[in-house]
């Protein structure tokens, strides 16, 4: 294939052309000289406000200047080098992180603490982290590692929160403003758009924005040049409004829309056995109403939330095989989940934080599948993989005690309650299960020095089946369905030091994981296969991070991440495990107005394969090869209301892919952001 580096073609969509910018809005408070990403606050961890150097779990906080500064068209391509995580792609549409070892469904996705995962996520890698638009983006933590006592099923890897900007409320009478901005890279042709306004008053505001994306075939590097096929397009919406009660009562009203054009599964084109694979539509809407409150004389809480949501994920799949050009199956799949959760919080004394709280979720499928004969221009429907009129619903009641030991030591305690039911038939497979699972999670803090805090604890995860692992978008002649299937479960336990100076921020920590019931594909007759709780696994690891602030605005920051895990019955090595991997920073920054930042990706070759990765034909034979990659960023604000970002991705031209991914990276890649503000 011809290659296209460093050029723009002028057959960009008119639609696109016409918008302006697929970034996040310019922060109005810009970064402070100091290079040291310094912990701060956040709230995923533990439910409320909590310093990331004063908590015991592994936290990653995104800050919403690193949004601006990524200079990314995707959401996962945010979290790119950060420690402990690892993003797989099989298409450009995709970016599916990888937290310790698993990925997927047991990877539980949020935003604003409203779940995204649905009982339709499928198994292995999957596309929904870039189903969130990063225009709306004000900051993401990941908390890594077991957090299924807060967050219930899924939350086995670790959970990622998408926080979403809201608008501010101003004293000084009723003001209007916004941002419109662009963003082009080479290696995809790619052209985003992005207008957006705001309203700030003294009890109302209010924020919008719509965004217009155009992705064309991304150049790979080295010599793979145009990878095809990688195109889509995508349009986004979002609105959120802020109303103040009082002092310290709010409602917040959201409504976030995205849609996916015809997005290529890449993987199964260029490497599988189909000739067109899209999906196509490819939809998630999420509306909710919350309620918050703070310093309430109340005995039983000082803060609570309420959030009624409602999420809708609509998913198509257009399928030709090569073996059969003239038959194109459809299936599309929509599933809506309205949800309630109320959080209580109350401080006792200096002692003791209770969190406490319930959250309630709702899916049920609307399902349909069509056989489209091209030559005749017949359409013959039959039954999809998935039931249509499905249902699926999880109920959790947690409890969290944050204690205060002393001046030295915390102690945070919690346990869970959850029950989930599930209700679907295909042909004379009649799925009606309802189970329930006790989880609890015990950690610690230890103040060493008052730079030097020891963590660690134990804690319990579990991923209850969905309705995709019971039926496995059953065909009845390549896969047949498990009505029997039990929750996965694991235990984990960790220790690590934090520490904190005025110019150095440091975490390093061990992990160890054990893993029982967990659901691997089995061959149960020649070319047949179905779900089965078949594994007890052990991911074992150990993650690092720095950033060290150097004087005359210089500084470095980099990150690490080691995982091995293996099959605990037959002693093979456990599929999908990413390799050694890591980022590394040198940032200089003279001024407000001026920045600029080389670093590098990279990672060691893994050729300790799975028998399932030795047959994945996205990874290589004698394994995914080692890289490191060199990429440079710079910055610059020609007025206090515009900013300009440059980013040369791949300057070596390196050819690559993370592991277990179907595309390469981008070869050299100029990508070009402006923003104003008015």
């Amino acid at each position: 294939m011809q290659s296209r580096k460093i050029k723009l073609r002028g057959r960009l969509r008119p639609l696109i052309a016409a918008a302006l910018a697929a970034h996040p809005a310019v922060n109005s408070a810009y970064a402070q000289n100091a290079e040291l990403r310094l912990p701060e606050i956040g709230v995923t961890a533990t439910r409320a406000e909590r310093e990331v150097f004063k908590t015991p779990q592994a936290i990653n906080v995104i800050t919403n200047r690193e949004v601006i500064e990524s200079n990314a068209a995707a959401t996962p391509d945010i979290l790119q080098g950060e420690a402990g995580i690892l993003i797989q792609k099989s298409n450009t549409g995709g970016g599916s992180p990888f937290i310790r070892g698993l990925t997927g469904k047991q990877v539980l996705l949020l935003v604003d603490g409203v779940r995204v995962n649905n009982s339709y996520f499928r198994f292995g890698p999957h596309q929904y982290l870039n189903t969130i638009d990063p225009n709306v983006i004000e900051r993401i933590e990941v908390v890594r590692g077991p957090s299924s006592v807060l967050y219930g099923s899924d939350a086995l890897g670790g959970v990622i929160n998408v926080i979403t900007k809201r608008p501010g409320l101003s004293a000084r009478g009723a003001a209007t403003g916004g941002l419109v901005a662009l963003r082009g890279a080479t290696a995809d042709e790619s052209l985003a758009g992005r207008a957006q306004v705001e309203y700030s008053g003294d009890r109302l505001g209010a924020i919008g924005g719509v965004s217009l994306k155009h992705f064309g075939n991304l150049d790979g590097g080295g010599d793979i040049g145009e990878q095809e096929p990688t195109a889509y397009d995508e349009a986004d919406g979002d609105f959120k409004l802020n109303y103040r009660l009082s002092g310290n009562q709010e409602i917040v009203f959201a409504q976030q829309y995205m849609r996916q054009y015809d997005v290529p599964k890449t993987n199964e084109v260029v490497l599988g056995s189909a000739a067109k694979f899209d999906y196509e539509p490819q939809i998630r809407s999420l509306t909710y109403l919350e309620y918050h409150a703070a310093k309430l004389v109340n005995p039983l809480f000082d803060t609570v939330k309420f959030n009624l949501s409602y999420n809708r994920l609509k998913e198509g799949e257009r399928i030709i095989q090569r073996a059969t050009p003239n038959i194109e199956t459809r299936e599309l799949t929509d599933v809506e989940t309205p949800g309630v959760v109320a959080q209580f919080n109350k401080d006792i004394a200096a002692s003791h934080r209770l969190t406490y709280g319930v959250d309630y979720y709702y899916d049920r499928f609307d399902t349909s599948k069509t056989r489209l004969n091209l030559a005749a221009g017949t359409a013959t429907p039959i039954a999809p993989g998935t039931p249509d009129g499905a249902t699926y619903d999880s109920l959790g009641i947690y409890l969290q005690d944050e204690i205060r030991l002393g001046s030295r030591a915390d102690l945070i305690a919690g346990v869970r309650y959850s029950q989930f039911e599930a209700d679907g038939a295909i042909q004379d497979q009649q799925l009606n299960l309802s189970n329930s699972k006790t989880t609890g999670s015990l950690l610690g803090l230890y103040r060493v020095t008052e730079n030097l805090n020891l963590v660690g604890g134990i804690s319990q995860g579990y991923r209850a089946p969905n309705i995709e692992d019971f039926f496995g978008r059953v065909d009845f002649a390549t896969e047949i369905p498990n009505l029997n299937l039990q929750p996965e479960t694991s235990l984990n336990r960790e220790l690590g030091f934090k520490y904190l100076s005025g110019s150095m921020f440091g975490d390093v920590r061990y992990f160890y994981s054990t893993y029982e019931d967990l659901i691997a594909r089995v061959t149960v007759a020649p070319g047949v296969r179905q779900r089965q709780n078949l594994r007890e696994a052990t991911i074992q690891g150990i993650e690092t991070s720095i950033s060290y602030a150097l004087r005359g605005g210089w500084g470095i920051r980099g990150a690490l991440a080691y995982t091995r895990g293996r099959d605990d019955v037959t002693g093979n090595p456990l599929q999908r495990i990413p390799p050694l991997n890591g980022s590394a920073h040198l940032r200089y920054a003279p001024s407000q107005e001026t920045w600029a930042e080389l670093y590098s990706l990279f990672a060691r070759k893994q050729d300790r394969l799975s028998p399932e990765d030795l047959t994945d034909p996205r990874i290589p034979e004698g394994g995914t090869p080692g890289y490191a990659t060199i990429n440079f960023s710079v910055g610059y604000r020609p007025a206090a209301n515009q900013e300009l970002i440059g980013t040369v991705e791949n300057i070596a031209d390196k050819k690559y892919k993370t592991h277990g991914s179907g595309v390469f990276a981008p070869g050299i890649n100029l990508i070009v952001s402006y923003l104003v503000r008015f």
